[in-house]
């Protein structure tokens, strides 16, 4: 009993940590639940079918800046369009035939899912691949070729009409200046850290309980926020030049360090608070004083060092954020040299990840996503039960390179699924008998719509947000009339199931993808772009600016992809469980080397270009 109550004890203290407030996530909720209000109404009003879908797929875009809302909407909705074109031109040039529509559903599949791998614009090649099918299965149903074309050009008006609210409500309250934002959020951590190791270093006689407790109150804010905000305001400005040119290089880096820190912080907070931290002073001024260096606008090394004896957990915090003054102070980059560089050039035209065609990953995962999503489409035709087509869309969404990820997003995907169509089929049995205007609905789905967007901006649990979204609305909005039965969700998580069940036997059983190997995959990716800007420092800097930005979004990228996998080996089940998680622990670190490297060098050629630029011709 004691050992059942302290798991339940802590998974309730990790959900409410998941679903804690933090700064601006209240502001984003209610911009997404406002749009998904209007596009609702609108929808109403005008009679445009198709509008569950682009509800739910309102939550993939990126909602926080007008610019980046602007461009992954416009990301979204060519996607979506395009693959409306190509399904149409293939079933034109094939007659529709049902072989060619499924060589027709398998070769988009294989390129979306090679795309997705090898490129720097998943996103766009996973709408892609998502519509394409949508568009394509959309003719198994043997209707009029003008009802399937009319339908298909419905659902690309939904998804545009969302576009249009999500840009309107963006524009009208998103956030402008998000480089000075991220600055300050940066500078608020930081000397957050400064105040609180101050007043541990104060000793436990003369610091106030409940002065520690508000300290340790606020650091655990910011460590259940994560780096979800720092990074959301870190990509408004990645693609741009000249938020580019504002944000210092390795700033990404640094996020995931200052993260590390402040999570590290709060565990020796609650010792300290209990007791099982030993008093270490000197130690604790240290770290108040290396946080007040890094929060001051000087560069310059911090010299002192903890004592031999300090405890282990603060030479953990003092690793992170000696790496963090590392990376700020390896090369004194002024922003006016930045811009130099950058100015020229808006973004990288390249879209390709580093040996994207040399290494064989790419197409390995592309023949597993499709070796699944075609089983799938196989199965529900066979079956011909239409109602479970979400078994592909749980393969095309979740299909994660490796096993670990996929178990998690699997989870995820299910867990949402399955509280979405609950709070559906609450809806269609007790509320839609109730209700007998739109002002009603619009109330429903506002309430649905802020819980989804809530968790959706939690730092783990996220895609969790998205399929309450999803589960939801395909369940309580297949028209413009009360939806009257029940089966459509057990249709939904029937299909859910299987293709969690066909995913398991191929990317689990029959083709496994351990974490540690995708984190060696990364490392080797990320070594090979020090190699590049080494390459480039030693032949001719000059017009590497393009390259460059190329290069920084590639290390992004895989920066991310090592947050995600960092959670995701905790769902590597198996008897080989704990070597692997050491295995990938070792090597995550040894990215984060790599990383630096990375970073150090980057800086180097910037400066370097800069003064050539600066020379006579």
């Amino acid at each position: 009993m004691p050992a059942t109550f302290s798991r339940k004890s802590l998974f309730a203290s990790l959900l409410g940590g998941e679903l804690a407030p933090y700064p601006g996530r209240l502001a984003g909720s209610l911009r997404d639940t406002l749009a998904i209000c209007i596009a609702l109404v609108i929808s109403m009003a005008l009679q445009v079918p198709g509008l569950a879908l682009s509800l739910a797929l309102l939550f993939l875009l990126q909602r926080e800046r007008p610019g980046l809302t602007l461009k992954i909407s416009l990301q979204v909705f060519s996607a979506a369009a395009l693959s409306l074109a190509a399904s149409l031109l293939w079933v034109q040039i094939t007659d529709g035939t049902e072989t060619a529509r499924f060589l027709g559903v398998v070769l988009g599949i294989f390129v979306s899912a090679f795309c997705m791998a090898g490129t720097t614009e998943p996103l766009f090649f996973t709408i892609f691949g998502f519509y394409g099918f949508v568009f394509l299965s959309a003719w198994d149903a043997h209707r009029s070729a003008s009802a399937i074309v009319a339908t298909s050009l419905f659902d690309l008006a939904s998804l545009g009409l969302v576009i249009l609210c999500a840009n309107a409500v963006e524009y009208t309250f998103g956030t402008r200046h998000p480089a000075d934002e991220l600055r300050w959020e940066m500078l608020q951590r930081l000397q957050l850290l400064s105040k609180f190791f101050r007043a541990l270093s104060q000793g436990s006689a003369d610091i106030s309980p409940g002065e520690l407790r508000l300290l340790q109150n606020a650091l655990m804010q910011y460590g259940n926020a994560s780096d979800v905000r720092m990074n959301e305001l870190y990509d408004r400005l990645r693609n741009t030049r000249e938020g580019l040119a504002r944000v210092p290089i390795g700033t990404h880096y640094r996020i995931g360090l200052l993260t590390r820190a402040i999570q590290k912080s709060i565990l020796i907070g609650f010792g300290f608070l209990h007791g099982s931290q030993r008093e270490d002073r000197a130690s604790y001024r240290i770290l108040a004083e290396l946080c007040d260096h890094l929060s001051s606008s000087e560069s310059g090394a911090f010299h002192d060092r903890l004592p031999a004896g300090a405890a282990s957990n603060l030479q953990g915090v003092f690793l992170e954020l000696r790496q963090y003054a590392e990376s700020r102070d390896t090369v004194a980059v002024s922003r006016q040299q930045t811009a130099k560089v950058y100015g020229g050039t808006l973004r990288s035209l390249q879209i390709f990840l580093p040996n994207t065609f040399q290494s064989p990953d790419a197409a390995v995962y592309a023949l597993k996503l499709t070796l699944a999503a075609t089983s799938c489409y196989v199965l529900f035709n066979a079956f011909a039960w239409p109602g479970i087509v979400t078994c592909v869309v749980t393969v095309l969404f979740t299909g994660l390179s490796s096993t670990g990820a996929m178990k998690q997003k699997q989870l995820y995907r299910f867990s949402g699924a399955a509280v979405g169509g609950f709070l559906g089929i609450a809806t269609v049995s007790l509320l839609y008998p109730n209700m007998d205007s739109i002002t009603s609905l619009t109330l429903v789905v506002a309430a649905v719509s802020m819980l989804s967007a809530w968790v959706m901006r939690s730092p783990r649990i996220s895609y969790v947000g998205l399929q309450i979204a999803f589960g939801f609305f395909l369940t309580a909005l297949p028209g413009f009339k009360p939806a009257m039965h029940l089966e459509p969700a057990r249709d939904r998580i029937a299909g859910i199931a299987l293709g969690i069940l066909v995913m398991w036997f191929i990317f689990d059983q029959l083709w496994p993808m351990r974490t540690a190997a995708a984190l060696e995959s990364i490392l080797h990716r990320v070594r090979k772009t020090c190699e590049q800007v080494k390459r480039a420092a030693q032949k001719d800097v000059a017009g590497s600016g393009s390259e460059l930005i190329h290069l920084r979004n590639v290390v992004s990228l895989d920066l991310v992809s090592v947050q995600q996998l960092d959670s995701a080996v905790y769902f590597d089940i198996g008897r080989h469980q704990k070597r692997e998680l050491a295995c990938s622990r070792r090597l995550i670190r040894q990215i984060e080397v790599a990383a630096a490297e990375f970073y150090a060098d980057a800086l180097q050629l910037t400066h370097d270009e800069a003064d050539a630029e600066d020379i006579p011709g």
